[in-house]
């Protein structure tokens, strides 16, 4: 029933914003362009490869309970790790990856993850890490899954939150490209 109630908020959401588009006029549109509001393009340089070795060993996934986007006491510690490694190392920016495992429809999973991934982010803000070193905190749904089996130890290891440097290392790169 809930994702039911999420896909109709999503329809009736998309449907109310082409409304609006379709009856604004153009030149409202180009006054607009360049709103405070406009995203932020963020740049960053690449981490070097020993770095970035560094921060695949020190930094962890934080992983989540079925149909739950709040922290676990065992992962909220590897949490606050992750962001003395993160205070220590000022130069990285980072990304943070929302996912899902494979059960529930699509819509559902997509609000999940990134409900996960924003909690990470509010609560690597709360242990002093700056927001602005977050380069984004997105969710995916299950598009990005690290175990494919049909089973409970599988699907745990595929509701995390997942850390990434930015901008991209050369192995998630590759991963992306797939």
């Amino acid at each position: 029933m809930r994702s039911k109630i999420l896909m109709a908020s999503a329809i009736l959401w998309c449907g109310t914003a082409v409304a609006q588009l379709i009856q604004l006029d153009p030149q409202e549109l180009r006054a607009d362009a360049h709103s405070e509001n406009d995203a932020r393009l963020v740049t960053a340089r690449e981490l070097p490869a020993n770095n970035q070795q560094e921060f695949s060993q020190a930094v962890k996934d934080v992983h989540f309970d079925f149909d739950q986007s709040d922290l676990r006491p065992e992962d909220r510690a590897i949490l606050n790790s992750n962001a003395e490694w993160l205070k220590a190392h000022p130069d990285v920016m980072i990304t943070l990856e929302g996912n899902a495992d494979e059960r529930g429809d699509i819509l559902y999973n997509l609000v999940l993850s990134g409900e996960r991934a924003m909690t990470v982010k509010d609560a690597l803000v709360e242990m002093g890490v700056s927001e602005d070193r977050i380069a984004f905190a997105t969710g995916w749904g299950m598009l990005y899954p690290v175990c494919t089996q049909n089973d409970e130890s599988c699907w745990s290891q595929n509701r995390r939150t997942h850390f990434a440097t930015w901008p991209l290392g050369e192995q998630e790169r590759r991963v992306a490209s797939r």
